[in-house]
């Protein structure tokens, strides 16, 4: 391959995946530093939560009802969160080859 114009070519294609590889390298990084925060959020609203539900005596009735319901819906909507971005296919990004087919010679 002593073409210039095909080593130039080769060499962007290269780029190209290599930015892909960095991005998806990042996003992933991201998504997981998301999932602790996530996962820390919901333990430190369950630990809030499940102090005052279990202990109703201590507290109103609305704060309790307020405690169980956010107890509910937090518990819940981290579910879908983590389906929706972690477990879900086609959320994530795929590698693939960047690099053009040329025909070869006859």
């Amino acid at each position: 391959m002593n073409d210039p114009r095909a080593l130039e070519q080769l060499r962007q294609e290269r780029e190209t995946f290599d930015h892909a590889k960095v991005e998806v390298a990042r996003w992933s990084r991201l998504r997981l530093i998301m999932g602790y925060a996530g996962i820390t959020a919901l333990l430190g609203v369950a630990v809030v939560s499940g102090i005052i539900v279990l202990n109703p005596s201590r507290y109103p009735t609305g704060v309790v009802t307020v405690a169980a319901t956010t107890l509910l819906v937090d518990i819940l909507s981290l579910s879908v969160s983590i389906f929706k971005l972690v477990l879900q296919q086609g959320s994530a990004t795929r590698l693939k080859p960047v690099t053009i087919v040329r025909p070869g010679p006859r």
